[in-house]
């Protein structure tokens, strides 16, 4: 993939953005220029390679998930908590209840039983996702 860039401006890796000669650092996300460019062309297809070292490559280590899969994951745990303490609630709503039902307790164990079914397997669906798309990502 060939792409001309004017040679008043350099490109930053961490953004993708094209930045000014004149700019030490990228003013959209304040990463430093490449201190070496190697530039090498091949003669029959007539790409450009930059192979480029930088300065800034271990001082700014890559977020483990992205803002859609920190909701994924943030949304997993939420939907946990919450089915965990309605599991509960139901579990001891038979005390404090009186009803007509025939062995309360019984129909409170069976809730229980696919309301605990339904969080968890959608705590694990949720963070399932969020991992593959991290995985797709890297």
């Amino acid at each position: 993939m060939t792409q001309d860039i004017k040679s008043s401006e350099w490109l930053c890796r961490n953004c993708n953005s094209l930045v000014k000669a004149e700019a030490a650092k990228c003013p959209y996300c304040g990463a430093d220029r490449p201190e070496v460019e190697e530039i090498k062309e091949e003669q029959n297809m007539g790409e450009v390679v930059h192979i480029d070292e930088y300065a800034n490559a271990k001082s700014a280590p890559k977020a483990k998930y992205n803002f859609r899969e920190s909701v994924l994951v943030n949304g997993a745990d939420i939907i946990l908590v919450l089915g965990l303490f309605c599991t509960f609630g139901v579990l001891i709503a038979p005390r404090f209840i009186l009803t007509d039902i025939e062995a309360p307790m019984l129909w409170a164990i069976a809730i229980a039983i696919v309301l605990f079914a339904t969080t968890m397997l959608s705590w694990a669906i949720l963070r399932t996702l969020a991992e593959l798309s991290r995985k797709a990502r890297d």
